[in-house]
């Protein structure tokens, strides 16, 4: 069973040899800090979401509130537009290529979009028609810090992360840390020595693709030909 926030850092300040009010106090502050540097560091297979989103008339695109990145530039696909079903992939594209081919690009449904990761919100083109377009879409998502100040709920939250003997060794670090504890440098050794394994048993196979596709809008299958005076295989091959 894993163990709650409270049972984590509870063992980690009595390894550290301080557990005091002050300590558990600021041991929680710690706790929501390292989650979130493991969720926003690394991509790990539990922190993908599949959802489904609105394509506005407008081509805006809402993004959802926890939000980080697609999983990929291909991970936005309209599967209902005009009132028929469909599934087309709309290729995502940086801001200049967006604006560049506002002109060349044309049709009924939405093919290319861009995102503002300032907002956050996308937006799409060619507009829908029909007036909008729903897509599926798969995104990697920040789980919530979950507010120190009640440390009720705190202690008896289970975090969003598997591994709860990691996040008690990071704390067990941190404490070693704040006491100026000198056996801190071999504790922080274990550690990046425990998160390599954990990185490399994370992903089972097929969670994830291997290799990240090229951009289509950018690259194609090359025209091979031959050079004048050549005869089948013997030819020289030009670009």
């Amino acid at each position: 069973m894993r163990q709650t926030r409270g049972e984590i850092i509870n063992q980690a300040m009595q390894l550290v040899g301080n557990n005091s009010t002050t300590m558990l106090a600021q041991a929680r502050i710690k706790l929501n800090r390292i989650l979130q540097d493991l969720y926003q560091q690394w991509d790990w297979p539990f922190l993908w979401l599949s959802t489904q989103l609105t394509i506005l008339p407008n081509g805006v695109i809402v993004l959802p509130d926890d939000f980080v990145k697609p999983e990929d530039d291909r991970s936005l696909v309209v599967v209902q537009a005009n009132g028929q079903a469909m599934r087309r992939i709309v290729q995502e594209v940086d801001h200049r290529t967006f604006d560049s081919r506002l002109l060349e690009v044309s049709g009924l449904i939405p093919q290319i979009w861009t995102i503002d990761y300032v907002v956050p919100v996308g937006k799409a083109w060619p507009l829908p028609d029909g007036g909008t377009a729903i897509a599926t879409f798969r995104y990697k998502f920040l789980p919530p810090d979950v507010s120190p100040t009640d440390t009720i709920a705190y202690d008896a939250d289970i975090p969003t992360f598997p591994w709860d003997s990691f996040l008690q060794h990071q704390l067990v670090e941190w404490g070693m840390l704040y006491e100026s504890d000198p056996r801190r440098a071999e504790q922080l050794t274990i550690d990046e020595g425990y998160l390599q394994r954990l990185r490399g048993s994370a992903f089972p196979d097929r969670s994830y693709p291997s290799t990240v596709p090229l951009d289509p809008v950018f690259f194609s299958t090359p025209n091979w030909g031959y050079g004048r005076g050549s005869s089948g295989g013997g030819g020289q091959r030009v670009v």
